[in-house]
């Protein structure tokens, strides 16, 4: 007989196993826990707590993944204290480690491990009794891993219904929305979301009565969870059912479910599946086929994710197929990520919510010819707020010229002497710019007019410290020896890298500051700076590669290269003649390297 997942978990009792019974996986997993050794559980299913719960030797939380634990954690009512507490994600694959705050007892033994073939276990003990329901909820904001995890500006309470997916594990949950406005609540809520409608008196607090929403759409998937890191270019088998993934052939999908369907060329939905199902599987960017549009535009699905879903596609074409990928996990977080969600509830209650940054663009440059082509790549972005830094190191750029290629856009122009160190430039450029959060790019690379946005959508879902796409298309002009050509190289893309192209570094001013900002480098400014953020023990995260391409003329770049470094066999993915962007550039004709505008250009 097969042992239980938890056979060697040895818990102090009694221990009170709280279980989220929202969809039935992490119940059926329970099956046979009476019968393990050292453990004297009483199970209590989510929905049938009605108040504290104390008295406990530990406490054993159990959940099908981290979405659901994050989710189920602001219902976790007070569970007094004790040495013990444990999470059981049942269909997660990976372990995580869970890092003690300051103000917790000193540990006794910290575990994180596979639970036999059912999921994983994170066990945390103490030298003496810890408060339980708040290691929970830090338990559920730290399995996202590191990263943003605040509201954005707006709060939010639920009246009669459980909390959304993935906002905040401290939400307060009311049983109706008069309690939001009761005067003695220290921090009430800007937006009560409820299953019915209600009177709320004003608080004094925020001077006038809470927005009670009652139509909030479909509820938002979790993108700190589903997301597109892992994501595949390539697969091993072909159009898989939904069902034949999930545990039970339920179809409910799983982190567990996710990572499955990465080694698969798409997956089979029906009319059947669930809205949030659907969802999941966009943010993580994974090919559906089969997918019933009408039905899920009636369930409030975004009418851009619905043309995404069913846009025809040759997933038997490997490029085709990712562009489709991101089509529709960039269509899935604009529309239905907690952010959106959050923003959406934001604006019907009239409060300010900070969702993607501003973002300012560092554009160092020594070359003028080059400046038309990049104030364009600029003008062209969308879906975020980007402010151009120009530095023109040793000429002075037209203003006027500049401001009206930029229109509206906000910008700043600086001239810097020949002679600067290129580090000390781009220092100059950080320090004059408006936003936390700063961008550099070079003069003469391309960008997708979702450059800037899919940078900062990494940066949410990712959590990580610097952002960056790789170099992985790149246009070598002609030379005496060949045409020129478009190379594609085999980088792997929606990983945690070490390296990422320099023209696209995205990362906060503070962690920039507290790196002494740009070396005083003359070159290979960014190989010093993602030096500098791995010796802090930063995170960077490696996005697509779909939306920019690298530029190589042969001359006038800070570092230098041999053309044909680029055409090694063992990083070429395949090459094309002439220049063959990804569809997902968008490339303007103007743009295009043989455009009249373009130095050596036609026309």
């Amino acid at each position: 007989m097969t042992q239980h997942p938890l056979h060697d978990l040895r818990m102090p009792g009694p221990t009170l196993v709280l279980v989220d019974d929202s969809d039935g996986l992490a119940l059926d997993a329970l099956r046979g826990i009476e019968d393990v050794p050292g453990l004297e559980p009483t199970v209590v299913p989510l929905s049938a707590l009605d108040g504290p719960r104390k008295g406990w030797g530990s406490v054993l939380v159990v959940a099908a993944d981290r979405a659901r634990l994050r989710r189920m954690a602001s219902a976790v009512p007070l569970l007094g204290q004790c040495k013990a507490i444990a999470c059981w994600l049942t269909d997660t694959p990976t372990p995580w480690v869970l890092v003690p705050r300051p103000e917790w007892p000193p540990l006794a033994h910290l575990a994180a491990r596979p639970a036999g073939e059912r999921g994983v276990l994170t066990v945390v003990r103490f030298g003496s009794g810890a408060r339980a329901q708040l290691v929970v909820m830090e338990m559920a904001r730290q399995a996202a891993g590191p990263g943003d995890t605040t509201h954005g500006g707006v709060v939010v309470a639920y009246a009669g219904r459980p909390a959304a997916p993935g906002l905040d594990a401290r939400s307060v949950l009311l049983p109706d929305v008069a309690g939001a406005g009761e005067a003695s609540r220290d921090v009430p809520p800007d937006v009560v979301v409820a299953r019915r409608a209600g009177a709320v008196d004003a608080h004094h607090v925020i001077d006038r009565a809470p927005t009670v929403v009652t139509d909030p759409g479909p509820e938002p998937v979790d993108e700190r969870v589903f997301n597109p890191v892992g994501f595949r270019k390539d697969w091993d088998a072909g159009v898989v059912a939904l069902a034949e993934l999930s545990r039970g052939g339920r179809g409910r999908v799983t982190e567990a479910v996710v990572a499955a369907a990465r080694a698969h060329q798409g997956v089979q939905v029906t009319a059947d599946t669930a809205t949030p199902d659907v969802l999941a599987l966009a943010a993580a960017g994974v090919p559906l086929v089969g997918v019933d549009a009408d039905r899920l535009a009636e369930q409030g699905l975004a009418p851009a994710l619905a043309a995404a879903l069913t846009a025809t596609v040759d997933l038997d074409d490997a490029l085709r197929r990712e562009e489709h990928s991101l089509a529709v996990r960039r269509a899935a977080f604009d529309h239905h990520s907690t952010l959106a969600w959050r923003s959406a509830l934001a604006d019907r209650a009239g409060v300010r919510h900070v969702a993607l940054p501003a973002v300012s663009a560092l554009l160092a440059t020594r070359r003028p010819e080059m400046l038309d082509f990049a104030l364009r790549q600029v003008a062209r972005q969308r879906g975020a707020e980007v402010e151009l830094v120009l530095a023109a190191h040793g000429f002075e750029p037209d203003r006027d010229a500049v401001r009206h290629a930029l229109g509206d856009r906000p910008h700043q122009v600086l001239t810097f002497d020949g002679g600067d160190f290129f580090g000390d430039v781009l220092t100059a450029a950080a320090r004059a710019a408006s936003s936390e959060v700063l961008l550099k790019i070079d003069d003469d690379d391309w960008y997708a007019p979702d450059a800037v946005h899919d940078l900062l959508m990494a940066r949410r879902f990712s959590g990580a410290d610097v952002v960056g796409m790789p170099s992985e298309f790149v246009y070598l002009h002609a030379n005496e020896h060949r045409e020129d050509l478009t190379v594609r190289r085999n980088h792997p893309s929606e990983v945690f890298a070490r390296f990422v192209a320099g023209g696209t570094l995205l990362l906060d001013r503070g962690l920039l500051r507290s790196l002494g900002d740009f070396r005083r480098v003359r070159k290979f400014v960014d190989a010093q700076l993602l030096a500098g953020v791995e010796a802090a023990g930063g995170r960077i995260y490696r996005t697509h590669g779909l939306g920019y391409i690298l530029r190589r003329t042969g001359a006038g770049h800070t570092w230098q290269r041999d053309d044909e470094e680029f055409r090694r066999p063992d990083i070429v993915a395949c090459e094309w003649p002439g220049f063959q962007p990804s569809l997902a550039l968008e490339v303007d004709p103007v743009d295009r390297p043989d455009g009249p505008d373009q130095p050596g250009g036609g026309g």
